[in-house]
């Protein structure tokens, strides 16, 4: 009898430890409720371009305490390697959401921070891990895999290992396509950071640290770019005054490698598509920084001067024309942008606009708003566009359209589906944009703790891309910007766009926007299933890979392709478009009989307002 209670505990502790290990697609959120599906997969098999990142998850589910997790170089058995910081874990760390963004967010524990096991940046070992999981929760691991520049195609393969309260091998196998993405972003991205955002969260909001403050901005650039994301604002003090005389020395040395491509980025060579004119509302300012980029050679780089956020909230539109003058004057080439529309610009008569910047909401709203149906056509071939709090309500702002019931439309908050924080990007190039704004990337070190907190405008996270990577918080002893999983859904659907736009200079562009418009078919239905986003890509990637003339035949026999997409082969399935949400059987997947280069093995299995504008500029 006196064996019987610790067998009973022993059971009892067995069970408690017990813990399942599964895989995830990148774009799907792990909450701590998450619970494996069936036949949840133990190994991950991804696609990627070269020079393209491609991400999946490894999750815990189940009681277990001082997990770490590491992963061997991934080789094709020709003697090529992925290793080093082309291969980086990152441990999920969990917000509280405590008001839900929007009528389709929700409260509670959400995967943001995305803490590094060895930063990509300074190259030190932070504290991922060990972590631990409690009994009927999950906990997952973001494995992000660059195949870096020239990669031969083909497939690669390694093992992630799993151990300390769990031990598990994950085998990984990646396909490399036969073709390669720029390390510079074609579609354009002006992304906004307070002059001291990045002191505020890493404990000097003045920015009395000199140069330690430029090195560590300089590392948020470097961060932001490696994800397809340029911060139009990369310098940290004025290099020119209102009256022309200019000190560009500090500028140049920590912004010019980001303008030149010789910064230490993974993505090699990668430029800054954006910066804007510090002070553009004097003449003597803007010929300034139009001279200094001219004589330096950056003209590839859209130099702008942001002439007015969001008037009437942050200027009056009287004011504008003014200001457009200063910037005639200066250069009379300088694009001048405005977050506006081009009906608003002529309801209250002011011209010369060069960069219109709509709300996405306005390009194209829901049925029975005054925007209903698509108004591209009312903008120019140039125009770029943002989303803001708009696409969840925009709650308590002067001037927004308040309400707690928005859903559906592409969103950078934290409690919505990964696949919200993807889709803008394919949609940019459905609605044939050239580029992307957005207000801010810090906003949450100005509002307290962001690793506690990033309520903002009704949401959360908006206005947030990162954290502020202190070694009290992270470990290690270099300060750096701790990436957040929407950071990296922005780097996919910007990489996403990349094999949209390929396919389009291969006389395939018109096949791209329609598998683009099956995914995400409005600017208001932007949410997809992994699956599907995963479908999609693969689909775009047949349509390159057979313009490029490179169709194999699969392992099975199958006959490659012989038309675009393989949709007149007589043993594949057409693929659909519109409303298909990806059509896995037209692209190779079990029920299609047609596959590319690497198709069989891609599977998973399975606006600024007026507000904050004005704190920033009061700050700055």
């Amino acid at each position: 009898m006196k064996s019987l209670p610790l067998f009973v505990a022993l059971l009892a502790a067995g069970s408690a430890s017990a813990a399942q290990v599964w895989v995830a697609p990148a774009a799907q959120k792990i909450r701590p409720s998450a619970t494996p599906p069936a036949g949840a997969p133990a190994a991950a098999k991804i696609a990627a371009a070269k020079n393209e990142f491609e991400a999946f998850q490894v999750v815990v589910t189940g009681q277990a305490d001082g997990v770490s997790m590491s992963i061997d170089a991934l080789r094709d058995g020709a003697g090529h390697t992925i290793s080093g910081r082309d291969l980086v874990l990152y441990r999920e760390a969990l917000l509280n959401v405590t008001a839900q963004s929007g009528g389709d967010g929700g409260t509670g524990m959400w995967p943001d921070a995305l803490v590094p096991d060895v930063d990509p940046i300074a190259g030190e070992k932070r504290n991922a891990f060990p972590f631990s999981v409690p009994a009927n929760e999950s906990r997952a691991v973001l494995v992000d895999v660059h195949a870096p520049q020239a990669t031969p195609a083909g497939k690669y393969t390694g093992t992630l290992h799993v151990t300390g309260g769990v031990t598990q091998d994950v085998s990984v196998e990646l396909t490399v396509w036969d073709f390669e993405v720029p390390s510079t972003s074609t579609l354009r991205t002006a992304f906004g950071m307070a002059w001291n955002g990045p002191c505020m969260g890493h404990g000097d909001g003045s920015c009395s640290g000199g140069d330690s403050d430029q090195r560590l901005r300089a590392r948020y650039v470097q961060a932001a770019l490696d994800n397809h994301v340029s911060l139009h604002q990369p310098y940290f003090t004025s290099t020119v005054d209102s009256s022309g005389n200019e000190n560009w020395g500090t500028f140049d040395q920590y912004v010019s490698p980001f303008l030149e491509g010789t910064a230490d980025t993974r993505l090699k060579g990668a430029k800054l598509t954006s910066v804007s004119v510090n002070g553009a509302t004097a003449s003597p300012v803007v010929k300034a920084w139009s001279n200094h980029f001219k004589s330096k050679g950056w003209t590839s780089t859209t130099l702008f001067a942001y002439v007015c956020d969001e008037p009437p909230l942050t200027c009056q539109w009287s004011d504008i024309p003014g200001r457009i003058a200063q910037v005639r004057a200066g250069d009379p080439s300088m694009p001048t942008l405005v977050t506006t529309t081009t009906w608003e610009a002529q309801k209250n008569g002011v011209s010369g606009i060069d960069l219109f910047v709509p709300v996405i909401n306005y390009v194209e709203g829901k049925p029975g708003s005054a925007e209903a149906g698509d108004q591209r056509s009312k903008f120019a071939a140039n125009t770029w566009w943002y989303q803001s709090c708009m696409s969840f309500g925009c709650t308590g702002v002067g001037g927004g359209r308040d309400g707690t019931g928005e859903s559906g439309w592409p969103t950078y908050a934290v409690d919505s589906d990964a696949t919200r924080n993807r889709a803008m990007e394919w949609m940019s190039f459905t609605y044939d944009m050239t580029g992307e704004l957005y207000y801010e990337v810090t906003m949450g070190y100005f509002n307290g703790d962001p690793w506690v907190s990033q309520s903002a405008f009704g949401g959360t996270g908006d206005g947030t891309l990162f954290y502020p990577g202190t070694p009290a918080k992270i470990g290690g002893q270099t300060e750096i910007p701790v990436e957040s999983l929407r950071l990296k859904g922005i780097r996919d659907g910007m990489e996403d766009y990349e094999l949209l736009n390929l396919a389009k200079k291969l006389g395939v562009g018109d096949q791209a926007k329609a598998i683009a418009a099956g995914l995400f078919p409005k600017t208001y239905q932007a949410t997809a299933t992994a699956a599907a986003v995963d479908s999609a890509r693969a689909e775009v990637a047949a349509l390159i890979l057979h313009a490029l003339g490179k169709d194999v035949q699969t392992p099975g026999g199958t006959p490659p392709c012989t038309t675009t997409a393989c949709s007149t082969d007589p043993v594949q399935t057409t693929p659909t478009t519109t409303g298909s949400k990806g059509g896995l059987a037209s692209i190779g997947y079990p029920g299609g009989g047609c596959s590319s280069t690497g198709m069989q093995s891609l599977w998973l299995a399975v606006p600024v307002f007026a507000l904050f504008a004005f704190r920033r500029r009061r700050t700055a």
